[in-house]
């Protein structure tokens, strides 16, 4: 990233969370960093625009950091250790962008920036329970969308109280006290014999809602995709499915996607009842009849 166009984006980060998006122009934004208005529409079209890019920005610079703790060749409980160490200090030295994250997340100004915010959610919450579940084991199994909504509680609380109210806490004394009650957590769960609280449906009824339209093509896709290698079918009807299904998946892919491709390439499933259900979730999604 060019370092005008950086200390351009770390300019609004500070107006945004201080004042809120919507209070803040682009004048404040120009008038702040000490340009005009023309230089910084050689930049960004708009203010939006160059929201969006601050959100797009911090994302790949903490999904770059988690994809290295996710490639050392340690345990899964060590790997989500590291990552709540990691959020922790991420945050607090990215507390502007944080304060900004939070206050846009719950006053998002167009579907674009949503889904954005949603995507990322949603594949941290993919990503946690694919970590606890690795961590502690198949016991757990039954409770791992309770355990997801408490250790996120017990982090947004520490964040709240580090990021947000300025407590000064150690980063590495917080990962490790914060795993030490998670593993008691666990314990708990597993001995105490009760039923969980939440089920599986309702958490993914949840985290359905936080996908777009594209993702819960493409999980469909993907789930469509598995379920047909367990079928008894023909070989050669099974490789032609196939085919079908990788040619949805560019076609979801691309900038703008041909609603009536998906219309006619899903009547090939129609014979399938096991595939109906799938089919069903992308009409819906892409707001199509199926034939």
């Amino acid at each position: 990233m060019k370092q005008k166009r950086k200390e351009l984006i770390e300019t609004a980060i500070k107006l945004f969370a201080d004042k809120g998006f919507q209070a803040t122009s682009v004048q404040d934004i120009v008038s702040s960093y000490g340009i005009s208005k023309g230089a910084f529409y050689n930049y960004f079209s708009s203010k939006e625009e160059l929201l969006i890019d601050i959100f797009k920005h911090y994302h790949e610079k903490l999904n770059n950091k988690i994809l290295e703790i996710d490639s050392l060749s340690i345990t899964s409980r060590e790997k989500y250790k590291n990552r709540i160490q990691l959020q922790f200090k991420y945050f607090m030295k990215h507390r502007d962008f944080i304060v900004m994250y939070f206050r846009e997340q719950n006053q998002s100004i167009n579907e674009e920036l949503r889904n954005l915010l949603n995507e990322h959610a949603f594949r941290m919450l993919e990503k946690e329970e694919a970590l606890l579940m690795d961590s502690y084991g198949e016991d757990l199994r039954p409770y791992i969308s309770d355990l997801v909504l408490i250790c996120m509680g017990i982090r947004n609380a520490y964040m709240k109280i580090t990021v947000f109210d300025g407590v000064v806490l150690d980063p590495d004394r917080m990962a490790s006290f914060i795993m030490e009650r998670i593993d008691d957590i666990v314990e708990g769960l597993k001995k105490g014999g009760k039923d969980p609280l939440l089920s599986k449906g309702q958490f993914t009824k949840y985290t359905s809602s936080l996908m777009t339209n594209r993702q819960i093509v493409l999980e469909n896709l993907s789930a469509m995709k598995d379920t047909l290698e367990s079928l008894d079918i023909a070989e050669g009807k099974r490789e032609e499915l196939r085919n079908v299904i990788h040619y949805l998946m560019e076609e979801n892919n691309k900038k703008e996607i041909k609603k009536y491709i998906f219309q006619g390439m899903l009547a090939n499933f129609k014979p399938i009842e096991q595939l109906d259900s799938y089919r069903i979730e992308i009409a819906k999604a892409l707001d199509i009849e199926l034939l």
